[in-house]
């Protein structure tokens, strides 16, 4: 077989795979949602008290409450990421990864979701997967009005 024969049938075998991984675009996801609250006090308790209780990570990202942005890094972290502080990267933005650990997000970051909150992570999965449902029958044995609610994040560059 000739090599541009070899080249084009392979490009045409994964051209299906490439369409699927577009990016610079808004991927739906589902996040599990513990609680939602105005007081960040309250939010990091509650985080705090899931993390042991379902044996999971609590991964803040080094985020603190901000008067301007809800949450905010630190002003080095900021600025090592190349953002004017404050900054604030919701999870699962960027690279729209499949996550299982508990965060505090802040619901401003999050299309569709009501402003002001504090909202406690549990999972982000894509939509209707096994890994959601395994996500909130999980959660919800601990947490039993634990939701997953429907949102899109950006899959691609940040900057």
């Amino acid at each position: 077989m000739r090599f541009t024969t070899l080249l084009a049938s392979l490009l045409v075998g994964t051209a299906p795979a490439l369409a699927q991984t577009a990016y610079n675009t808004e991927v739906p996801k589902d996040i599990v949602i513990l609680q939602s609250t105005r007081d960040y006090a309250t939010a990091l308790a509650t985080a705090k008290q899931a993390a042991a209780r379902l044996q999971r990570p609590l991964k803040l990202a080094g985020n603190r409450p901000n008067k301007e942005l809800g949450l905010s890094a630190s002003r080095a972290d900021c600025a090592g990421a190349g953002y004017d502080y404050p900054c604030y990267q919701p999870r699962g933005q960027g690279g729209a990864e499949n996550s299982d650990y508990l965060s505090i997000e802040f619901s401003d970051g999050y299309a569709g979701f009501a402003e002001g909150y504090y909202i406690v992570v549990a999972a982000l999965a894509p939509p209707g997967s096994a890994a959601l449902r395994q996500a909130l029958a999980r959660v919800q044995r601990a947490y039993p009005a634990a939701y997953a609610k429907r949102t899109a994040v950006w899959f691609g560059c940040m900057h």
